[in-house]
């Protein structure tokens, strides 16, 4: 019988120990997991929210653990979520938080770092696209994606390529952090203004709560301005304290944040959040458990981080995506069910303006990734 401070999800009774147990801003904890008496060992550390937010918002480990060929019981969105909503008071950010590094084009080693004041003077050429990309939870602007990427766009043409920098807004606990998107996302909204490129040749590109963030940024603009964001892509947008039934559109990101918003999703029920929350919503695998990445226990990053490689690969790689249902039955089961006869679109940075629900991929399990 499970006893208090454990969770029975399906048959299974799960119970967290903690060796070390502290809460400051850089202290970690090793977690153990006990499936049915069997001790596994977690080896890795991480910041306390995350371990108790894997335990008690999902079960998709532990259901697979157990034999279950199906994706896996998890704990219902109001268990999972019911005191995890983003708390926005606690926001503490200030606008010398965030450092924008441009890129001019290909030949430009070292960017030139702009503030507001400072942007509208460097005569941006506002008849390109310009490009802003945006790193997580804890990262920053050398997160390893961020240059393959800025190099695939400029390979694409002339380009305005803008690093953002919000690392000391986001680095701090993850209650902050996700409250930090609010006022961090008006000060890039107030950028972009004062940039002088029109909101509509601006595509926003964020990852986890950095997506989160670009919603907010969307959400800014048009308070500011009256005008769209032309594209924000979120790449798997963070699911801790935004994926729950009550959030209202205006605490996410949101298909009314951009005039396309177009997601990627490979960490469902985990890090990444569940349902779909764009225009268009890719579920590559089915949004979890992507081929080639170790099980959860030895790499809990590797399904979250996937949704950047496959977004890179589709600048040069042209895959499509099938039509499919997103079902969550009961609130107990996730299946994203291609459709009989589906029409299909192209996955990824081509994706059509036009494309609208929900669509399914195969990937490989090895670089390149995805599959013509």
């Amino acid at each position: 019988m499970c006893k208090y401070g454990t969770y029975i999800l399906s048959k299974i009774c799960l119970s967290l120990h903690y060796e070390w147990l502290f809460v400051e801003r850089f202290s970690y904890v090793r977690n153990i997991y006990y499936i049915r008496f069997a001790p596994i060992t977690i080896v890795n550390y991480m910041r306390i929210i995350i371990p108790v937010y894997s335990l008690i918002s999902r079960a998709t480990f532990c259901a697979n653990m157990s034999g279950s060929s199906d994706k896996g019981r998890v704990l219902t969105r109001e268990e999972r979520f019911s005191y995890q909503n983003v708390d926005f008071k606690l926001a503490d950010a200030v606008k010398t938080d965030v450092i924008y590094k441009y890129f001019r084009d290909a030949s430009t080693e070292e960017p030139k770092v702009l503030t507001e004041e400072t942007v509208g003077d460097e005569h941006m050429d506002k008849t390109v696209p310009t490009t802003y990309i945006i790193h997580g939870f804890t990262t920053d602007d050398s997160s390893p994606w961020y240059k393959p990427f800025k190099d695939e766009l400029f390979k694409l043409g002339p380009h305005n390529v803008i690093y953002i920098n919000w690392q000391k807004a986001g680095n701090k606990s993850y209650s902050v952090s996700s409250a930090n998107i609010d006022p961090v996302g008006k000060y890039i909204a107030q950028f972009i203004l004062a940039s002088g490129v029109l909101p509509e040749k601006v595509h926003i590109v964020g990852h986890s709560l950095g997506s989160q963030l670009a919603g907010f940024i969307g959400k800014w603009v048009q308070k500011l301005s009256g005008k769209k964001i032309g594209r924000i892509t979120g790449l798997d947008p963070a699911g801790p304290r935004f994926d729950y039934p009550e959030a209202p559109p205006t605490n996410r990101l949101c298909d009314t944040d951009a005039d396309f918003v177009d997601v990627i999703h490979t960490d469902i029920q985990h890090y990444g959040y569940t349902p779909p929350l764009g225009h268009v919503d890719f579920y590559p695998n089915g949004g979890m458990d992507q081929p080639g990445c170790p099980p959860r226990q030895i790499d809990v990053k590797c399904n979250h981080g996937r949704a950047v490689r496959y977004f890179i690969e589709s600048m040069y790689i042209q895959a499509k995506a099938k039509e499919a249902n997103f079902i969550e039955a009961n609130d107990y089961y996730v299946q994203i069910n291609v459709k009989n006869n589906p029409k299909e679109v192209i996955f990824g940075y081509f994706a059509e303006r036009s494309s609208r629900g929900v669509f399914y991929l195969e990937t490989k399990s090895s670089v390149p990734y995805l599959i013509v």
